[in-house]
């Protein structure tokens, strides 16, 4: 038996080999667990696809060794052939394609207009892509960075815009992605239906650490769900002001590491240990002006980050004037202020107590006299601080 017969025998036995495995293995080859409605659809697309380019390329690759056996003349011999065409074969060859790449499209086109028009009662979630973190926020004020809660068996609309460059919302267990662009609003919807923890990418480059712009979906049951977007929304405004600075590590600092660093490295922006090293002392700008890192100075990086820009770095940060309320600038503050009592990881040494007490007042919080205002000082709608090349 020919070279060319054998390699064609061993591609059908390969490919047989090969199928069994990818039945036994079944999704899990390709996929994560499906657990949303429409992963089913998406995976059917993908397998329907994916089978057919390995029957057609199995076929033709043994086809074509099987004839180079059968036919082989030798290298002198002359190719002789009075055969122009034969409209059988190109018939079938033309309208065998077409029938399954026009099947393809309506599957796909389905599935893309399904995705595009969200059912009625769809929760929504207002969604805000920006370098390099997430932010969701909920109708009840509720606002989390790279935390995003939905409830369990319900549909749930995405309404998200960039801040900045182009990103993609891509939630792979969810089998969905949508493109966000700058200067409109973008929008897709999934309904979770399975309770549990899923992984979020940004699906689109989008600078030096688009890697790092990843969150979390987390699903619950709608009682559950309804329950944790209560205490989201309230838990900075309960904490007293000796457990700010702890909360602003937990909660808050996830939008600012992929600028910031705790361990004195400096990255997008300055590192927020160079920030408390500096404390109270001045702090040179790109312009040459100076001024004294102080809670006046956190301040403004936040609400006005082009104000004064580091030396060696650049104005990355957009403001987040009207996002960030004052109870979470102030918490934000105390942890800058008071970051030796904490360890590289945001944690708070042992044994280590916080000066939470802000000298000569904060504004918009504590009067000069350092008193709390009736209500704690909080804004009506709960932000949390973006990433900055700042403070």
């Amino acid at each position: 038996m020919s070279t060319s017969r054998l390699i064609a025998i061993a591609l059908i036995v390969l490919t047989i080999l090969g199928g069994i495995a990818l039945v036994i293995a079944g999704d899990t080859m390709w996929f994560p667990r499906k657990a949303s409605t429409v992963a089913p659809q998406m995976d059917l697309v993908f397998n329907i696809i994916t089978w057919i380019s390995i029957f057609f390329f199995v076929l033709i690759m043994v086809v074509m060794f099987w004839f180079a056996g059968e036919y082989h003349t030798g290298r002198q011999a002359k190719a002789t052939s009075d055969v122009t065409h034969n409209t059988p074969l190109e018939l079938t060859w033309t309208i065998i394609p077409l029938i399954l790449v026009i099947a393809i499209f309506y599957v796909g086109l389905e599935g893309y207009l399904n995705l595009r028009v969200a059912p009625v009662g769809a929760y929504d979630v207002r969604v805000t892509a920006q370098k390099w973190s997430w932010l969701f926020e909920h109708s009840n004020g509720a606002s989390e960075a790279n935390v995003l809660r939905v409830p369990l068996n319900r549909p749930v609309r995405l309404l998200m815009q960039s801040k900045d460059v182009l990103h993609a919302c891509f939630i792979p267990a969810f089998r969905v992605k949508q493109d966000i662009v700058p200067g409109r609003i973008s929008t897709i919807w999934f309904e979770a239906k399975e309770a549990g923890e899923f992984d979020l990418f940004c699906a689109e480059y989008c600078g030096k650490d688009h890697s790092m712009m990843r969150a979390k979906v987390i699903v619950k049951p709608e009682a559950e769900f309804i329950a944790d977007l209560k205490e989201a929304a309230e838990l900075h405004k309960k904490l007293s002001d000796s457990e700010l600075a702890q909360y602003a590590m937990s909660k808050l600092y996830v939008r600012c590491q992929s600028c910031h660093s705790l361990d004195g490295k400096r990255g997008t922006g300055p590192s927020w240990r160079e920030t408390n090293a500096n404390w109270n002392k001045e702090r040179v700008f790109k312009d040459g002006n100076k001024e004294v890192v102080n809670e006046n100075y956190i301040r403004e990086s936040i609400l006005n980050p082009g104000l004064h820009i580091v030396e060696t770095f650049t104005n990355a940060m957009p403001t987040f004037k009207g996002q960030l309320d004052d109870r979470q600038i102030a918490a934000l503050t105390l942890a800058i202020k008071n970051l030796q009592h904490f360890d590289n990881a945001g944690k708070l040494k042992a044994g280590e107590a916080i000066d939470w007490q802000i000298p000569g007042g904060f504004p918009g919080l504590y009067g000069g006299d350092g008193s709390v205002p009736a209500n704690g000082g909080a804004a009506s709608s709960p932000a949390t601080i973006p990433p900055s090349n700042t403070p």
